[in-house]
């Protein structure tokens, strides 16, 4: 299979990477026997036109992280692709998602007329496991960054695919995430000896450290204390970050963080 405009990580994994205006985004694929699975469709079809040629012909998988604008809004680039992603997904594709494709179209005319919408065909609630021939993907509910987070893994490689619930140089917190299960989840797989390479959908490729650089991050955040974060950051992640302050505060003043 022809892999041009992709970031080959073995025989049967591949990486695509979009610049965004703000940040880039990364989305994999997983290529069985039987099936492929496509871990989150970026942010337009022409994201996925590299996608669509590598598994042309190939019976198709979309999995959803989460129903944010950068990681669905690719999916028509895929036509005929089944979709699977998290219960919370399907309702959000009834709430913030045509709003927030209805407001982006509004902003920015023309640039997001290829989008269509395309919700979950199939949705669970803890976890499932896709079986694609010779290659396993096991999807897990890891709520934290939005209610219907998920993260995939493939035991054959060692491989999580953590989508935004781990990022470098720093997460964004959801003003209604549960912070405490977020790290919780986090430390178990931090801890799975199975884990040998974390693929995040934003920042550096990385090994379990890169979970632990997340953790630490918000284990500051709940605690009430500064995160060690670079010397720079992005306008985008500089954002992010004071909002992530307010927002951990705001639990803390509630009582919803408890220190250790």
């Amino acid at each position: 299979m022809e892999a041009q405009g992709l970031v080959r990580l073995s025989s049967r994994v591949w990486l695509r990477e979009v610049e965004l205006d703000s940040y880039g985004v990364r989305g994999a694929v997983v290529a069985g026997s039987e099936a492929a699975a496509v871990f989150d469709s970026l942010s337009h079809p022409r994201d996925m036109a590299v996608v669509a040629r590598l598994l042309a012909g190939r019976r198709v998988i979309v999995v959803y992280s989460h129903a944010d604008w950068d990681h669905v809004w690719g999916t028509a680039g895929l036509p005929g692709a089944r979709v699977v992603a998290h219960e919370a997904a399907a309702r959000r594709f009834a709430a913030d998602v045509p709003r927030t494709l209805a407001r982006t179209r509004a902003a920015e005319p023309g640039r997001w007329e290829g989008v269509v919408l395309t919700p979950p065909d199939e949705t669970f609630r803890e976890r499932l496991r896709l079986d694609l021939g010779g290659v396993t993907l096991e999807l897990s509910h890891l709520p934290g960054h939005t209610p219907d987070s998920i993260v995939g893994f493939v035991p054959e490689e060692g491989l999580l695919l953590a989508g935004d619930t781990v990022e470098t140089p720093l997460p964004c917190l959801a003003e209604d995430g549960p912070l405490e299960a977020w790290i919780a989840a986090l430390e178990r797989w931090e801890g799975d000896a199975r884990v040998r390479r974390v693929v995040p959908a934003h920042g550096p490729c990385g090994g379990p450290e890169i979970i632990g650089q997340t953790l630490g991050y918000l284990r500051a955040l709940r605690d009430g204390c500064p995160p060690l974060l670079p010397e720079a950051l992005t306008d985008f992640y500089a954002a992010t970050h004071r909002d992530n302050l307010r927002i951990a505060a705001a639990r803390r003043a509630d009582g919803q963080c408890s220190g250790r």
